[in-house]
């Protein structure tokens, strides 16, 4: 398991499609400036097989492609490196043909062995790739030719697709890659994107120059450079006045940017869940009428209010209103069931019914932010006016961690960067891990709150639960092992109805992020979808000063 997977989202902010075909060559070679972007971390690799930031997962597709790419609406995937749809030979047999006039930035050219080297790198227990449960559908990929590969799966997969269009399976040069090795490639890395990396300032730039060569032509911006600056209100000054281009924008800064008529203003929803991990394995809440008597504690509307105020959506079944819409989940039905109106005495009758009354304390852990500290301080709030004594504690991300894998809690806020597919939440937050292929180190006693369930319902003798986990761990892994929509539908329901009533996890909303695009900037419009947005098939973007 990559323990670290809260800090990434495969939602990335792309491009609403326009133009079919290569719109984006520039013949002349004459580029028109730089596109320059806000970014609050640094990146810790370049390397897409390593990559565990999310703001480097959108801009690692510029610097490399990957077989297919997702359209800029979400509705399915084209072709990119695969010259042509992938052909089914059978269930879990694939074979893609490779275009044949790609080119590294090193000058060599893309072939079948470099797609078959990059997928079974990072399906290679071996290298310890993060990416590693995003393909561990993958058997092995063969290059069958000079210019085309046959991928064996080990099982269906619904997702096969959406993965091979994404940074999980970016393609990388494999001579150059295994003569720098993974440290010396992820510091100076050799890509097929349309931009290629021409300096790299810790803590303050990365800028990247367009590739001349690129097989859909050169970009019309001469490069793009991404500004670290932490401080979100720091990036939208320079917005507003013209230094850089693209910036996020705050809450608390909506309306002066909406109202700045040099800023154009998207809301993207991030497909995301945010909340609450409740400690199920021991503490005050390992009762589940304790951890019911938390959800009739809790205002939801306030808590998302407290967290991010217009900048979120509640979640259903602990899923973002984005995949409740595209699925047609029962949200209301979820509403009425799991997600009782605040009622403190109710809580308190509960709490006694746990044996708690309500004479203990409740530890709030919470990594810092200000969404997370807004949502703790709410909470802490509320068990106070029920006369429960709360504290919040903030700490670092390297001890929320390792409070995580140590159960090290009562409450702590949580963050999954998810996507628009169910999987991307229960095979993730909701599996047993101890079902997993090596099951779990013997320093980690669970992943999310779900893994402190299995671990407390096996340790108190809980048969009844435990036989409704078994049935939730397999419907989680049959899941995303079945490509047919409606048997997945009818999976996720009766997980949903199986988890919901065990109250391991707070669900408070799924977050939206607003980001503001300078007017110089034309031909960009920015999507939760579309890849190398600046530059694909279906639009490019240029400055115009």
């Amino acid at each position: 398991m990559n323990r670290r997977r809260f800090v990434k989202s495969t939602a990335a902010a792309g491009t609403v499609g326009l133009f079919a075909g290569c719109i984006g060559a520039n013949p002349e070679g004459d580029g028109t400036g730089t596109f320059r972007i806000a970014t609050s971390d640094e990146v810790e690799t370049f390397d897409p097989r390593m990559n565990q930031m999310a703001w480097y997962t959108t801009a690692a597709h510029y610097l490399f492609d990957s077989l297919l790419m997702i359209e800029p609406d979400g509705s399915g995937t084209v072709p990119h490196l695969a010259d042509g749809e992938l052909e089914e030979i059978d269930e879990t047999t694939f074979v893609a043909d490779i275009r044949d006039d790609v080119t590294f930035h090193d000058g060599s050219q893309l072939t079948a062995e470099d797609v078959a080297y990059s997928l079974n790198w990072v399906r290679d227990p071996d290298n310890d790739s993060p990416n590693l449960a995003n393909v561990e559908f993958l058997d092995t990929v063969e290059a069958t030719g000079e210019y085309e590969v046959t991928i064996h799966l080990e099982y269906q997969s619904a997702l096969m697709e959406a993965v091979l269009a994404d940074m999980n399976a970016a393609i990388v040069p494999k001579d150059a890659a295994e003569e720098m090795g993974q440290e010396e490639f992820g510091q100076n890395p050799i890509g097929s994107g349309p931009f290629e990396l021409s300096n790299h300032d810790p803590s303050s730039t990365v800028e990247l120059e367009a590739f001349d060569d690129y097989f859909l032509g050169e970009p019309e911006l001469d490069g793009l450079e991404y500004r670290i600056i932490p401080e979100t209100e720091v990036g939208f000054v320079e917005l507003a006045d013209g230094t850089i281009h693209q910036s996020g924008v705050t809450e608390a800064l909506l309306g002066e940017a909406e109202g700045d008529e040099n800023i154009d203003v998207y809301r993207l929803d991030n497909f995301d869940f945010q909340g609450f991990v409740v400690n199920c394995l021991e503490g005050p809440f390992e009762d589940v009428r304790a951890r019911e008597g938390l959800h009739h504690l809790v205002d939801y509307d306030d808590l998302l209010t407290g967290a991010v105020g217009e900048l979120g959506t509640r979640n259903w079944g602990h899923m973002p209103q984005g995949v409740i819409d595209a699925w047609g989940f029962p949200a209301e039905e979820w509403e009425d069931e799991y997600y009782p109106e605040q009622d403190h005495d109710r809580a308190l009758e509960l709490f006694e019914e746990a044996g708690l009354g309500t004479d203990f304390e409740v530890d709030i852990t919470t990594r810092a932010g200000e969404s997370m500290r807004g949502r703790a301080t709410v909470l802490q709030n509320e068990f106070e006016e029920a006369g429960i004594d709360a504290t919040v504690s903030e700490v670092s991300d390297g001890e929320w961690l390792d409070g995580l894998d140590r159960a090290e809690f009562d409450i702590t806020t949580y963050g999954w960067g998810g996507d628009d597919d169910p999987d991307g939440y229960y095979y993730y937050m909701f599996r047993d891990l101890e079902n997993d292929d090596g099951g779990m180190s013997d320093d980690v006693v669970g992943h999310s709150s779900i893994g402190y369930l299995y671990e407390g319902s096996r340790e108190r003798g809980d048969e009844s639960v435990l036989e409704d986990l078994e049935r939730l761990d397999e419907i989680v892994r049959e899941a995303r092992m079945t490509v047919d929509r409606d048997e997945r539908y009818e999976y996720y329901v009766e997980a949903v109805e199986i988890l919901m009533p065990l109250y391991p996890v707070l669900g408070v909303y799924s977050a939206s992020s607003a980001t503001g695009v300078h007017t110089d900037v034309e031909g960009y419009e920015p999507t939760e979808f579309g890849t190398q947005e600046v530059f694909n098939e279906w639009q490019t973007a240029r400055i115009d000063d």
